[in-house]
């Protein structure tokens, strides 16, 4: 078996990012043979490290972002991006997931992983993307991610997005996260697209649209916001 059959095989397990366990068992062979192997790939460039004991076999780093922890998947400002909504890619890539992850570095981009809880690992898909596969939130949990997690994202760019959104599944989203702040700044956005929805207040407590940013802001009666990030 040389080094491209081995490729090959690879290329055939649905998947881009394998630990040296992973591939001793699809070549069925010992961890120290496999590791002997792969040292001999990316010395050829058949592949790429990219942790301890984690490869590649994809030039792709949203792919290789999107397998390298399970569950997971890409969302806020990086799947504001794949979904066409923003015209381009800062050098973070955000990946929301269950568990707890430092932030990688893969290249020159920094992959930030956001915990979340089980409860909210919905609202995503496995899509195609060239050679390989990554989980992508749809449009309306990205809308979710931004909202609940705004230290991530413009909301400019939410704004853009809720534009495009399915409003009927966005709500029934909303219901399921069940945060007061994070209806409270959806339905205000909403508004703002004169978008209509029964979204209403339950609280009396005060919360600014954007918290990440100091001033105060003018504020809005019925949605109880101070609104200190101008939407355009």
């Amino acid at each position: 078996m040389n080094l491209y059959e081995i490729r090959a095989i690879l290329e055939k397990q649905e998947k881009s990012v394998f630990t040296i366990n992973e591939i001793s068992k699809i070549l069925k062979i010992n961890k120290k043979i496999a590791s002997i192997y792969i040292v001999r790939m990316r010395k050829k460039g058949l592949i790429s490290k990219i942790e301890k004991n984690k490869i590649c076999i994809t030039d792709d780093i949203f792919i290789t972002a999107s397998q390298l922890v399970f569950p997971s998947y890409i969302s806020l400002t990086t799947a504001l991006y794949l979904h066409n909504i923003i015209p381009q890619i800062i050098n973070k890539i955000y990946i929301v997931t269950a568990k707890k992850r430092r932030k990688s570095k893969i290249s020159e981009s920094d992959i930030v992983f956001i915990q979340t809880s089980k409860k909210m690992m919905y609202g995503y898909k496995k899509i195609r993307k060239g050679g390989g596969f990554i989980f992508l939130a749809d449009i309306e949990k990205t809308i979710i991610d931004c909202l609940n997690f705004p230290r991530y994202c413009r909301l400019n760019y939410v704004f853009e997005a809720i534009k495009k959104a399915d409003i009927k599944k966005l709500c029934e989203y909303l219901l399921i996260l069940n945060k007061e702040v994070v209806n409270r700044r959806a339905g205000y956005l909403m508004d703002m697209a004169e978008i209509s929805h029964d979204i209403k207040t339950r609280k009396k407590t005060i919360y600014k649209l954007n918290p990440t940013v100091e001033r105060g802001g003018e504020f809005n009666k019925k949605w109880r916001l101070y609104i200190n990030e101008k939407i355009k």
